[in-house]
């Protein structure tokens, strides 16, 4: 008689099954579309959308489900939280009927969604002017060194690598009433950083504000080549040892 030997792993399929891109996500809806909302609260609610929201857009919304004529206040603040590094996903009616078809593996996202920022001159210049105004505790970026004053009090956050360069930096800063620190903190002012966004620099901001508690980014920049001109200027018109120092340590 023989006895055909079956193995264990003769069933198994390595592919894991993924689950509906909306299982357990908050869903914010903006626009219209081919259904109505009460079908397509049920829709999302059927692919296992936690939470259906036709109003505002949070911070912790996973997708935002954007049909024709989209709410422009929506849309904006969708902007604002992406541009604060949160990770909320756009989605189109053609999006929906690809994931209602089973094409969930391009629209993954984690329940958890850490912040993810990433500077760009947006950030640096905030050149944003559908967005800067909503919010009211937007500071303007770069800062304008156009008062004698301008830096007084201030804690700026100046990378080593700069500081390295510049040996008399904190000392100057110090005598213009700032103080340079060379890490982020939670009473940084502003951040200091050359026009060509050095790769270190920009990857130190963003790690700080990433595993920080802040839920925006408002901190305003200070382009290192303005403050150079600045200083030059002051020294021209105030003429100190200590700035003749910097200036000459370019």
């Amino acid at each position: 008689m023989q006895v055909e030997q079956l193995s264990l792993f003769d069933d198994f399929d390595a592919s894991p099954t993924l689950p509906c891109p909306f299982l357990g996500r908050k869903v914010v809806v903006t626009g219209s579309f081919a259904q109505s909302r009460q079908a397509l609260r049920s829709t999302l609610m059927k692919l296992g959308a936690s939470e259906v929201r036709f109003d505002k857009l949070q911070r912790n919304t996973h997708f935002l489900l954007a049909g024709d004529c989209p709410d422009p206040e929506v849309i904006n603040y969708w902007r604002l939280y992406v541009h604060d590094g949160y990770n909320i996903r756009r989605l189109s009616a053609e999006d929906l009927l690809r994931i209602q078809g089973g094409d969930y593996s391009v629209y993954q996202m984690p329940e958890e969604m850490p912040k993810e920022l990433h500077l760009t001159q947006e950030h640096i210049y905030w050149n944003a002017p559908e967005i800067s105004g909503l919010k009211n505790t937007r500071q303007v970026s770069p800062l304008a060194l156009n008062t004698p004053d301008v830096l007084y009090g201030k804690e700026i956050f100046v990378h080593t690598s700069i500081m390295d360069s510049m040996p008399t930096l904190a000392q100057v800063l110090g005598c213009l009433g700032a103080y340079a620190n060379t890490e982020m903190a939670d009473d940084t002012d502003c951040i200091l950083i050359p026009k060509d966004m050095p790769q270190d620099i920009c990857q130190t901001v963003e790690h700080y504000y990433n595993f920080s508690r802040a839920t925006q980014f408002n901190i305003p920049f200070i382009i290192l080549e303005d403050l150079q001109a600045y200083i030059t200027g002051r020294a021209q018109q105030f003429p100190d040892p200590t700035l003749s120092s910097l200036i000459s340590h370019k």
